[in-house]
């Protein structure tokens, strides 16, 4: 009892010992007789960067540092002399500060705040976002800052704030009452086209100005599209958040994403009015609509949504139009003498809304000294304030920069001569894309927004190029949209709002009581059953159960440091896990108990079972892809007969290519135009070569049925000609396009199937963003790079299986295929097998990763481990998260007890040595 006693206070040690060292960002040190306080900025002016503009924001932070100790002496010396027990005993006659860039981990698909968040070790001031605003907010991440404006009067307050985005700033708070949260920076973010002027010069179109319409822009987009050439008029988006292109064709429709309700004090998502489904239908038009090139070759959409590539594609002249931010203070960072900018076109009932934005600080709600915060606030009122902008105004201006800036500045601080250099129109489109903005989304939940909408944009997009969508200007296309949008408004409100009735609400937590049950019920057995299986048994065949801890004592205390470890990193989130599981968790304040809420929605939550079948699809997938081929290549490695040492190096070459790499590598070979390399392979080979192709890898399954069913095994037979079945159809099946084109019927594709057998795939492959192929090409860079090392570890295998068994079987008259099936697969059954669980394990464990690089989730790939991944670390919504693992935990415990009972009975033996 003593050892293990011993050994729960040591587990329960190291945890203390590594939960309790936390650290603030934050702290005051004297030197040299001064008292320096250091403050922690998340975005600080980079001095190495050496662009005009960085320059200026530099020098500002720098001016800052100088000026700081004159605002300290004037604002709180005195303050703080009087009362050293709140603000500490340090010489605030001779005061410093310096602002640190704050360095944290950065973790693709979360903000590095978040991460510094949850361990306690954030920056002092915070960047925050309109659209995530609410999340840190209701969270306390920010604290409220009303007694620094109670400071400002009312014209500092206008100068800083603009009457659009006063909502976001000056807001309710979690008790009910407003509060001042955030400090705007940096002036507006207005939205605006940007276009290139050599394009529209080349093609003799009149460029964009502020009475451009939709028929306009889509007019200029097919005039200047040439897909051959890798020229399109538009440049959109791909991934969750792809609904950020499309919200400006919302606003301009007259549509809007959320509305508040002050009456009800409630939110509401409202992108599925009538004005949405004309955005939707003009924005699927610009993706997917169906057009003949001057060549008479069939083309879908007049956009480039390559985000890999989108940027040099614009430099290269490759894309005409793009919506860009405009900034109060720097107009541009574009040439003027190759790109334009405009207003964005007006909609069909003469609207025009692009987003209104703007940069924001917040100040962190866990910082403990006073100090701290007052230092954060001076900065961030000086970063923007008037001697700022005088001083960036001075720089940009002597760095050759002046004609890039808002009249306005110059104008104010007598920069005249340099307001003739400013390109003419620039300042009005500023003002009109301020005028007719609309402020990002900043309601509640709203950083769950643009993945909400997205999803409509997706559903759409892909029924236009599966010709299911309607003709244009019909009302049955209105009909379908209306229908997509409705049920993407509807999702948006249960899981942002959270609006569900109470008689609703009863059955689901009816429900996750009965799952509740279930998973305890499970959890018994299985740990039973576990304890069972690794139970040594006893001479007479029962099982011995006594611990001998005096026998075995050194044994024990050697394990102690591994069994700690496992403690700490596996059982004590487990643990944490069942905790958070039933509350509405915060990192930071209280949370609020929920009982089995969580359990309840998740449920009845169609995305998160929906996310569960792609995870079961990309297991399948991944089994399918990634098992069996490196034990194929292996058997042909070993057969033949020059070149092995070659061969093999070059397999296992792209293993030593790291896994971001060979991602981004794949993604352009998946380029959606006929100049990415998979569809340059793909469509230069007819309908019949695809056919043949899948005919003779049909006839190698063929062939191994036959000699199964030789030896009356049926089953294995069985399965082999399934198997060929479905390799032959996945094959053939990519000449399905040839066949069937545009809108003909099945009869009209029917009688043309002769003449289209050396014909070629007419239109090039969307292979990330159609739901179709994307998640077998998120799966094909594993089959690439992963092949080389398992074929080296089944190679070696075989060269352990003597030459005796395949003289044997020669003299048997046992053909290649008896020898593969009888010789070479019961000999590396212990190994098969441990891949086959390893390849599962893997298929559940880490598609989280591949998939947010290659998709990001887009194209009906979110896998279960992503949607956790997202809820958790996306949208703070710590509870259901774990909820959501908990459900995943509980639907594959079954699998994991056969995995326990296969690798108990396995035996390993040492082969002999090579001659």
């Amino acid at each position: 009892m003593r050892k293990t006693g011993l050994l729960s206070v040591l587990c329960l040690a190291l945890v203390g010992l590594f939960t309790s060292t936390t650290a603030r960002a934050g702290y005051i040190e004297e030197k040299d007789g001064k008292t320096i306080i250091h403050v922690v900025v998340s975005q600080l002016p980079d001095p190495t960067n050496v662009a005009t503009s960085a320059r200026a924001d530099v020098e500002v932070v720098r001016q800052f540092r100088r000026e700081f100790p004159k605002i300290f002496a004037k604002k709180y010396k005195a303050k703080y002399k009087a009362n050293p027990k709140k603000y500490g005993n340090y010489n605030w006659d001779n005061v410093e500060i310096v602002l640190d860039r704050f360095s944290g981990i950065k973790v693709e698909g979360v903000e590095s705040d978040l991460l510094a968040i949850a361990g306690d070790m954030a920056a002092d001031i915070l960047y925050i976002n309109f659209r995530k605003s609410d999340n840190y907010i209701s969270n306390g991440f920010i604290q409220p800052l009303d007694k620094y404006f109670k400071e400002l009067t009312p014209k500092q307050i206008e100068s800083r704030v603009h009457k659009k985005i006063m909502p976001v700033c000056y807001r309710k708070g979690p008790n009910g009452k407003m509060h001042w949260w955030t400090m705007p920076y940096g002036g507006l973010l207005g939205k605006v086209l940007v276009y290139r002027k050599d394009l529209f010069d080349e093609y003799k179109i009149e460029p964009p100005n502020k009475n451009w319409t939709w028929k306009d822009l889509l007019s200029a987009c097919k005039k200047i599209t040439d897909p051959a050439k890798g020229i399109y008029g538009i440049r959109l988006g791909r991934g969750k958040h792809e609904s950020w292109y499309w919200i400006t064709f919302l606003w301009s429709a007259g549509g809007d994403i959320m509305t508040y309700d002050a009456k009800k004090d409630a939110w509401l998502c409202t992108f599925d009015s009538p004005a949405g489904v004309k955005a939707l239908d003009f924005y699927t038009q610009l993706s997917a609509e169906l057009w003949t090139d001057r060549s008479g070759k069939k083309r879908r959409g007049y956009s480039s949504k390559d985000a890999t590539e989108a940027s040099a594609k614009w430099d290269r002249g490759e894309i005409a139009m793009q919506f860009n931010y405009i900034e109060e203070t720097l107009l541009a960072r574009i040439q003027p003498e190759v790109t334009g900018m405009a207003p964005v076109p007006l909609g069909p009932g003469g609207h025009r809304g692009g987003e209104l934005n703007s940069r924001m600080f917040g100040l962190y709600a866990q910082i403990k000294k006073q100090v701290i915060c007052d230092a954060a606030w001076e900065y961030m009122f000086y970063y923007d304030s008037m001697p700022a902008q005088k001083l960036r105004t001075k720089i940009m201006v002597e760095g050759g920069m002046g004609k890039f800036l808002n009249p306005k500045y110059l104008k104010m601080f007598g920069y005249n001569d340099v307001l003739k250099l400013v390109p003419k129109g620039w300042e009005e489109t500023f003002k009109i894309a301020i005028e007719t903005g609309q402020p990002e989304p900043y309601g509640k939940n709203s950083n769950f927004a643009y993945d909400e909408m997205t999803k409509p944009l997706h559903i759409a997009e892909e029924m236009e190029y599966n010709n299911e969508l309607a003709a244009v200007g019909t009302k049955e296309r209105e009909r379908q949209l209306t229908k997509l949008l409705k049920a993407g408004c509807a999702h948006a409100n249960e899981i942002m709002i959270g609006k569900i009735s109470a008689r609703e609400m009863f059955w689901r937590r009816f429900s996750a009581w009965c799952l509740l049950a279930g998973i305890a019920v499970a959890f018994f057995f299985v740990f039973r059953k576990v304890y069972r299986i690794f139970t040594p048994p006893k001479d007479d065949g029962s099982t011995q159960g006594s611990w001998q801890f005096k026998r075995y004592f050194w044994a024990y205390v050697i394990l102690i440091p591994a069994v700690a470890s496992i403690a700490l990193w596996r059982y004590v989130p487990l643990i944490r896990g069942s905790y958070m599981a039933f509350f509405d968790y915060k990192i930071i304040g209280d949370s609020t108990f929920v009982l089995v809420d969580n359990f309840a929605n998740l449920l009845w939550d169609p995305a998160w079972w929906n996310s569960l079948w792609n995870a079961v699809r990309y297991s399948l997938l991944t089994m399918t892809m990634t098992f069996m081929p490196p034990i194929v290549l292996a058997i042909f490695l070993q057969e033949v007969p020059r070149f092995k040492i070659l061969l093999r190096t070059l397999y296992y070459l792209p293993a030593v290519v790291t896994g971001l790499v060979t991602m981004v590598l794949w993604k352009q070979f998946y380029e959606g135009s006929e100049f990415g390399m998979m569809n340059k392979v793909i469509m230069n080979v007819p309908a019949i070569g695809f056919i043949l192709i899948g005919a003779a890898l049909f006839s190698i399954f063929l062939a191994f049925a036959k000699r199964l069913k030789f030896y009356e095994l049926k089953l294995p037979m069985w399965i082999c000609v399934i198997a060929g079945l479905f390799v032959f159809y996945t094959v053939a099946s990519l000449s399905g396009p040839i066949f069937s084109q545009g809108t003909e019927s099945f009869m009209a594709s029917l009688k043309l199937a002769p003449s289209r057998l050396f014909s070629y795939t007419p239109l090039p492959y969307q292979w990330l963003s159609n739901s179709d192929t994307s998640m077998f090409s998120c799966i094909m860079p594993m089959v690439w790079a992963g092949m080389g090392p398992g074929c080296l570890i089944y190679l070696a295998a075989l060269k352990g299986i003597p030459n005796d068994y395949y003289e044997a079987a020669d003299i048997d008259g046992a053909t290649f295929i008896d020898k593969i099936l009888f010789v070479v697969f019961p000999t590396l059954k212990a190994l098969i097998i441990i891949n086959f669980v390893g390849v599962f394990i893997a298929s559940w464990t880490r598609s989280t990763g591949q998939i947010l690089v290659m998709t990001g989730g887009g194209a009906n790939t979110e896998t279960a481990g992503l949607s956790i991944w997202f809820k958790a670390f996306t949208y703070l919504q710590m509870g259901p998260a774990t909820a959501m693992a908990w459900t995943l935990g509980f639907m594959l415990i079954g699998f994991t007890v056969y995995q326990l009972q296969i690798l108990s009975k396995v035996e390993f033996k040492a082969a002999g040595k090579v001659k």
